[in-house]
Parts: structure tokens; sequence; C-alpha cells
């Protein structure tokens, strides 16, 4: 991938809570000649120590991150205390909303660690413009194919933004700028 985008495109691995301490160890080493940023959840959320360890192990200029199935203010203090991670992840739909990622994202500034909101469209894209420590915006290709480029809640949500050219416009209408889309058929997947 390094060799298909520039040098200072953001490339990082997302390992969604799947290796081990020494594993993820291995991978940040061996990936870090290609410029790297980050290496992201690369163990489980509650293994305050391990990742303490693990950005202590990785080369230097990559960041650890994690947060995304972090779930409470309380574990974002365990991981901003121990010194677990350069950037904090929560999900704003996961973590108890709106005032509660404003409560983690006090903790985070108080600690000098950048809040980056796990993909929730319109619902972070809000907040990070409220915010000094969120420099920018996660956006989720949610296209089957990522061929093309569509909403993260799209066909549910009418009106949600799309980056283009990487930038993107937060709607300027009331709440959230979005609306339910009345002709997306809903229906129950499982009967009881």
């Amino acid at each position: 991938m390094r060799e298909r985008v520039s040098e200072d495109f953001f490339l990082s691995w997302d390992c969604w809570m799947s290796l081990d301490l020494d594993y993820a160890t291995r991978l940040a080493q061996r990936s870090a000649e290609f410029g790297l940023r980050w290496i992201e959840e690369a163990l489980p959320p509650d293994d305050y120590w391990g990742y303490a360890e693990l950005r202590r192990r990785v080369p230097t200029g990559m960041w650890v991150t994690t947060g995304e199935h972090e779930w409470t203010r309380f574990g974002f203090r365990m991981l901003l205390e121990m010194g677990c991670a350069d950037m904090i992840q929560p999900d704003v739909n996961w973590c108890g909303g709106i005032t509660e990622l404003a409560r983690i994202s006090a903790l985070a500034d108080a600690h000098g660690v950048p809040v980056i909101p796990h993909g929730s469209s319109v619902y972070s894209y809000h907040f990070v413009l409220t915010r000094r420590n969120s420099p920018f915006s996660e956006f989720l290709m949610m296209h089957p194919q990522a061929s093309e480029v569509v909403p993260m809640f799209h066909p549910l949500l009418l009106d949600e933004p799309v980056p283009v050219g990487g930038r993107l416009r937060v709607p300027e209408t009331p709440g959230f700028g979005v609306r339910l889309n009345p002709d997306c058929a809903l229906h129950r997947p499982y009967t009881h």
C-alpha cells in the first residue's frame, strides 16, 4: 500500500483485538520501515497492562491507539492514567452518547491525548468540530465493494454528509442534520 499512496498518507494497522503483546510488538517493529502511523486496537480492550507495555515497545513515532471497544469513562481513565495509548477512539454510540464522550474527551485533554472517535458518522463529526484535541474524524467505507463513497447509515438516514476531496462539511440544519428515510423498508431480521 505504501507504494500506491504518498509518504504522508496515513497508513495504519487495525487489528480488531486479535493479537497478543508479542505478536503486536513484532508487527509494529516490522512495519516501521513503511511509515505506518499507528497500530489500532491490537489487544483485548481491558488489557491495560498489555497496552502500556506495547506503547513502550513500538518504534519511535508509531502510535498505539485503542478505545473503540472501551465503553465507560472509567475504562478510559485507566487507559489514560496508565499511559496505554497515544490516541483514544471512543465510539459515541457505545460509550454513552455525546455527554459521556465529552467527559472522556476532557479526561484525554487533561492527559494530552488526542481523541479520534470511532466512525459514528454525524454523531462524531459534530463532536470533533467542538474539540481542540480531535484533529480529524474517522470515515468508514460502507460500500460493499468499496468502489464508491456512501454514508455510514445509508439507506436508513437521509442528508448524511460524505467527504469530498478528503474534507467533510457537516449539515447546518437542526440536530445532527439527518432524518430517517421514510422509504427505507424496515423489518425484523429474526422472529421471536
